[in-house]
């Protein structure tokens, strides 16, 4: 059985590798045809693979699996080298071999992931070390694609073999060197994530990445992020705290989600304010869907008549925002003497063009009852282009009450405004959906919607009007 040369790498491609090398027993010469494979992906994880072009090989004969593979290999048109399993700490050596032989085949992709359990929060005390020096050591750059999970990387200045790199996604590394210098010589970069990694104290890239558009940090402790990015269309950020976020230029930004894990602490003006649940949402004025997700705790049950103020923010931080949606988790002894929800009114006035709002609410507490009183129309700049409002976990307590209160008072164009008593934040208990009072707070949408003349759904399984 014959084939043109330029087709058989085709045939091959369309194959998994133990497929590929049973094509060995085709005929004479396709012996050698597979050890031109282009992809060679090893799992040694006990789990499912994520690769479907991974091969599973048993743990205990991994290393001298894998050995055997890549010495037969021609090293020639490797378009990807992968390894997914855990590796005793005296195998230096051996994942340095893998690497010279991902390196000598110039593949375009090589992703190492040495704890394929997944847990990248944790961070590791001894790791591997992954020869990165390796990957410029060849006449000219080809790699394009560099995935590394849980090992450890040495940063010089001015490292070479990155100029071609379009994807570098490093989780749960320990950094030693300057990682902005790495970054600074990767030109084309386009994806690039962040996850889990130590060594760095902060980001602060001087130079443009005229070609980066995804960009995802979670889990760093970093000071500060501050990246010149005028091409990024979607920025995620993930932490405890709410840090500086600076993205220069980021004119075609479409979409955003920051999450901080840190309880911020609100309290009674007379005691001082000890925290901002909004303070850390960047300055993004091209963002037009943003999502955030942020707790908030008060220690005392005291409600504060004035809403913290927000003068240090830049009136077009949200000026192109069309869709928001806001995850907010509170701890409180009472929901009803509790203002900080209402804090999103101000962030509102920030977005001129907004759309729709979606507001997810958890309260944990531990006496909750509808809120009883009248209230006033909270004060709210107006908004034009307002048309949906849906907020879940809504009890009518007073914040609740006086946000929409000021929604449907300055909402002109409102076209839809659903409230859902069911909370809906993800990982919630489902403690939380036990013992809703619907009938009260259906009398409240009834009772608020002939008030201001806008008709409020009540959202249930199947969504309907409570009237």
């Amino acid at each position: 059985m014959t084939l043109p040369e330029e087709i058989q790498p085709l045939v091959l491609s369309l194959l998994s590798l133990k497929e590929a090398a049973r094509t060995s027993l085709v005929s004479r010469s396709w012996r050698k045809l597979w050890t031109r494979y282009p992809n060679l992906c090893f799992d040694g994880s006990k789990d499912g693979s994520t690769d479907t072009d991974s091969v599973k090989i048993e743990r205990a004969k991994f290393s001298e699996t894998v050995d055997s593979i890549i010495q037969q290999h021609s090293e020639m048109g490797l378009e990807k080298f992968s390894v997914r399993c855990s590796l005793p700490m005296d195998s230096s050596d051996v994942l340095n071999r893998w690497i010279c032989f991902a390196t000598a085949s110039k593949a375009k992709t090589i992703d190492v992931n040495l704890c394929p359990k997944g847990n990248y929060v944790v961070l590791i005390k001894q790791v591997h070390y992954f020869p990165l020096e390796a990957l410029g050591a060849q006449d000219r750059p080809f790699i394009q694609c560099l995935f590394l999970t849980s090992v450890s990387i040495k940063l010089h200045s001015d490292m070479p073999g990155f100029t071609k790199l379009r994807s570098l996604h490093l989780h749960c590394i320990q950094i030693v060197g300057d990682l902005s210098g790495l970054l600074l010589s990767c030109s084309i970069l386009e994806d690039l994530e962040l996850i889990a990694c130590s060594g760095v104290s902060d980001l602060n890239i001087p130079r443009q990445l005229d070609k980066l558009r995804h960009l995802l940090i979670s889990n760093m402790r970093i000071q500060m992020v501050e990246f010149h990015v005028p091409n990024l269309s979607r920025f995620g950020y993930k932490g405890g705290t709410a840090i500086p976020i600076v993205l220069h230029g980021c004119s075609k930004l479409q979409k955003a989600t920051v999450t901080f894990h840190q309880t911020w602490l609100e309290e009674d003006n007379n005691k001082g304010v000890r925290g901002h649940v909004f303070h850390g949402i960047p300055s993004v004025s091209a963002v037009e869907v943003l999502h955030v997700h942020a707790n908030m705790r008060t220690n005392y049950p005291v409600w504060s008549p004035q809403v913290h103020t927000l003068a240090t923010r830049p009136a077009c931080m949200l000026l192109n925002l069309r869709h928001l949606t806001y995850e907010i988790l509170v701890s409180t002894k009472s929901p009803n003497s509790h203002s900080g929800v209402l804090q999103l009114s101000q962030y509102l006035a920030f977005a001129p063009q907004l759309e729709a709002l979606e507001l997810h609410m958890l309260y944990y507490l531990s006496v909750g009852r509808c809120w009883r009183g009248e209230g006033v129309s909270y004060c709210m700049h107006h908004h034009d282009h307002l048309k949906t409002v849906y907020m879940s976990g809504f009890r009518c307590y007073r914040a609740q009450v006086e946000l929409m209160y000021g929604i449907l008072g300055t909402g002109s164009v409102l076209e839809q405004v659903t409230i859902e008593p069911m909370v809906r934040v993800p990982c919630s208990p489902e403690s939380m959906n036990f013992s809703i009072p619907r009938n009260e707070i259906c009398k409240w949408a009834h009772h608020t919607s002939q008030r201001f003349g806008k008709t409020i759904i009540v959202a249930e399984r199947p969504q309907q009007q409570c009237w």
